[in-house]
């Protein structure tokens, strides 16, 4: 990321790391090219957009002759183009050169009006929730952890603060430090959804690519295995319904995978969904594949 945290140069290397914090707020995908007189007219009115917000939402650059198989992928015919990604979906889209009222018209359902600068630090300075995800957001986990590790200390009955210290500690991969964390919290319903998304995170650790995983699932239809790491892969990218059919379909194929992984996985999505609506579709897509 860059000095700000929330203007992002998109790579291959990162896009799908860019797609999971869309999980977590709106990003922004900005297609631009360098031969694109529009995309450098357009430029400093995202970023003067994203200072505004300071931190809501990811400006997402994509350099659009550097990254073809991504331009392909989400069906860029031209630049400027820019596409909103939230939870993993593709939530609106404006093609061609915009006006900056167009483009807070595209993000205002999701953000709302811009703070006043004032009147967001002020917010912020007495909220110590927001802080945290402030923090989280802006990329400052050692600062996060630090001010948990206090408000644990000062509160040890206080829930939400040890659940959230479970969750940034997931954001940096200290899987085991979360997994303590959550051991010493009583209440199941409190930790149920930090605990499905570590669930997760465990089952991929270490292992393939997910460009790798489709190249498999490409080669053998039947590859179960393949077709449930992209599952998990899918859920921390925010795209639940897609890992809800790869469950599904290993579930009516094998009930022995895993030792009836693909049920379980499931079970472990719809924790981690909490109260969403769609929660009980999926239910009931499970009992039909079940019965």
């Amino acid at each position: 990321m860059s000095e700000t945290n929330y203007i992002v140069d998109v790579n291959p290397q990162n896009i799908n790391d860019v797609v999971q914090f869309s999980a977590r707020m709106p990003v922004l995908l900005d297609f631009w090219a360098e031969w694109c007189e529009p995309c450098k007219a357009l430029a400093p009115i995202l970023e003067k957009i994203a200072h505004e917000y300071a931190g809501q939402f990811i400006l997402a650059k994509v350099d659009a002759d550097a990254n073809q198989m991504l331009v392909q992928q989400l069906g860029v015919r031209g630049v400027p183009s820019l596409k909103l990604i939230v939870q993993g979906q593709l939530a609106g889209e404006l093609n061609g050169a915009q006006t900056e009222s167009e483009i807070r018209a595209l993000l205002a359902p999701y953000l709302g009006d811009a703070p006043e600068a004032d009147d967001q630090e002020e917010d912020l300075s007495n909220d110590f929730f927001a802080q945290i995800e402030r923090a989280r957001r802006m990329g400052a986990y050692d600062q996060a952890i630090e001010a948990l590790q206090s408000a644990i200390a000062e509160q040890p009955s206080e829930l939400k603060h040890q659940v959230l210290m479970a969750e940034v500690l997931m954001d940096v991969e200290r899987l085991e430090e979360a997994q303590q964390v959550l051991d010493n919290i009583s209440d199941d319903k409190a930790k149920a959804a930090t605990l499905a998304r570590l669930f997760f995170l465990q089952e991929l650790k270490g292992f393939e690519t997910v460009e790798s995983l489709q190249y498999r699932v490409a080669q053998n239809s039947d590859d179960l295995e393949a077709k449930y790491y992209l599952g998990a892969n899918c859920v921390l990218a925010g795209e639940p319904d897609a890992a809800l059919e790869l469950f599904l379909e290993i579930v009516q194929k094998d009930r022995e995978f895993k030792e009836d992984g693909g049920r379980l996985a499931i079970l472990k999505l719809i924790e981690l969904m909490g109260s969403d609506p769609v929660v009980a579709s999926y239910r009931r897509r499970l009992f039909a594949c079940l019965h």
